[in-house]
């Protein structure tokens, strides 16, 4: 019975090889850029883990606090840099930090 080499015995050209590897690096710089979006958001707290509710807590409120992010509408929900949602401007929190 004859022998069967099971070798792949294929030669990889230069040109195969460059391409090959040109684009594992383009892969692999492009691959963080794709959870750069992800990372952001999963990093905010929940508003139950912060408390968060709509209304201020004496004059303290979100439009008075360095972590909130207006919306385009002055009196509509903004954004905050630290807790996840909509953000009303009246609203307030246990991490609220006062503006200086």
């Amino acid at each position: 019975m004859a022998e069967h080499d099971s070798r792949n015995t294929q030669k990889i050209t230069r040109r195969h090889w460059l391409r090959s590897t040109a684009l594992m690096v383009a892969a692999g710089a492009a691959a963080p850029l794709v959870f750069v979006g992800n990372a952001e958001a999963a990093s905010k707290m929940a508003k139950t883990a912060v408390d968060y509710q709509d209304h201020p807590k004496g004059k303290e409120m979100c439009s008075n606090c360095r972590l909130y992010i207006p919306g385009s509408n002055p009196k509509g929900p903004g954004a905050c840099k630290a807790v996840a949602g909509a953000i009303s401007p009246d609203g307030w929190c246990n991490i609220y930090i006062p503006k200086a």
